[in-house]
């Protein structure tokens, strides 16, 4: 899959202050991958939270030395009293300026889906880790919102493919886990104003941005087939 990044960057940009309030499926799967990392946290391990977003992980964690990444400045500038100990930088995932070593866990939460090339950048965050290090995400993955299937925007990955990139990349799968949530809103006109509230609106060049007034043809409820990754540095 092949994303238009700027266009991905502007939507996230507008969707910035209404994110918090809006992504509510996002914010519970953090708190989930957040909880399932805490067994490998020590007092001194340095995080990479990558698409950080609003920071949904760097706030519950955050008095680790942290370095958020996101695509989105707006996103990463929402956080007004950051401390001094977690670092923001404007930078896509796919191209990230760090050194090999760097990091003693990698976490991510709903921003791995706008991967172009897993194998790629599974082996680019296997460098970044040092001997021992975790890698652990969540994202939503393949049969996620059928509803919107009319619209040609929900192509996810699936996780044939991403345990065989992180296998080729060097980690080793120690925990995995899929489920499905369910998301209800009033009415379909509510489910339009979500995606764009939430920046995830028009992912592609190819795919047009959702109107409000296309709201009669969707759903007033979203499935999500969720997956949550722990891996490590073999």
């Amino acid at each position: 899959m092949i994303f238009n990044k700027n266009l991905i960057a502007e939507n996230f940009s507008r969707g910035s202050k209404t994110y918090d309030e809006a992504a509510q499926v996002q914010l519970s799967e953090a708190r989930e991958l957040v909880a399932l990392i805490s067994p490998y946290l020590k007092k001194d391990s340095r995080i990479l939270d990558l698409g950080s977003g609003t920071s949904f992980i760097a706030k519950q964690l955050a008095t680790y030395e942290i370095t958020e990444v996101d695509i989105s400045v707006e996103m990463l500038n929402s956080w007004r009293d950051r401390p001094s100990n977690i670092k923001a930088i404007q930078a896509d995932f796919e191209n990230l300026p760090f050194a090999e070593n760097s990091f003693d866990l990698i976490v991510s939460s709903f921003a791995l889906q706008w991967s172009s090339d897993f194998e790629k950048n599974f082996s680019r965050f296997f460098s970044l880790l040092r001997p021992g290090g975790v890698f652990a995400f969540c994202l939503p993955t393949n049969g996620s919102l059928p509803e919107l299937s009319a619209f040609n925007i929900n192509e996810f990955p699936n996780n044939f493919l991403i345990k065989d990139a992180l296998n080729k990349s060097g980690f080793n799968v120690e925990f995995f886990v899929q489920k499905t949530v369910q998301q209800n809103f009033l009415n379909k006109r509510e489910a339009v104003i979500f995606l764009k509230r939430i920046g995830a609106n028009s992912p592609t060049k190819t795919r047009l941005p959702l109107k409000a007034s296309l709201s009669k043809n969707i759903s007033p409820q979203f499935s999500w087939n969720i997956s949550h990754f722990i891996c490590s540095k073999k």
